[in-house]
């Protein structure tokens, strides 16, 4: 039998049953945040967090941490769930309609942000085409001249020991 939502009555019972911190978890997860990250932001443990979200994949009789988190958000899509799930921005300030003009223009990159490494915040790499090609190209000359300082020295260690 199916409710107004769409789902079966079984469905929404598994759904029920989820602890608010599970549903937080969860939700989380479908955005691709790791237990650590849960864990800094809902200011637990990240064993805790893993409990939780151990809790939720065999009560949803899921296959995996994504595939609850996947079930969880579609359930909620299209119930039409009342309260939207948001991240609190506390100490930001809103930027007034001045600043947005602002932001809005292309900021070029710090020499920081222009390394291939991850920034703090930023959950994948994005590097252009271009700057993922000149540091590709700058590790194949750093890997040259490593080899090739190797292969003086040992040269000139082997001329030393005869």
């Amino acid at each position: 039998m199916k409710s107004s939502s769409g789902h079966s009555a079984g469905a929404e019972e598994l759904f029920k049953r989820l602890s608010p911190r599970q549903r937080e978890c969860l939700r989380r997860v479908y955005l691709r945040s790791t237990s650590k990250e849960i864990a800094t932001a809902l200011d637990l443990g990240p064993g805790t967090v893993d409990t939780y979200i151990t809790g939720a994949i065999s009560t949803l009789k899921a296959r995996n941490r994504r595939h609850a988190a996947e079930l969880l958000h579609a359930y909620e899509e299209t119930a039409g769930a009342p309260r939207k799930f948001e991240f609190e921005k506390a100490g930001v300030v809103e930027p007034g309609p001045d600043e947005t003009s602002r932001s809005s223009e292309a900021k070029p990159l710090t020499w920081l942000q222009s390394l291939p490494f991850r920034t703090k915040g930023v959950p994948f790499n994005d590097l252009s085409p271009f700057l993922r090609f000149f540091w590709i190209v700058q590790l194949g000359i750093a890997l040259a001249i490593g080899f090739g300082m190797l292969a003086v020295g040992l040269e000139v260690l082997s001329r030393i020991l005869q």
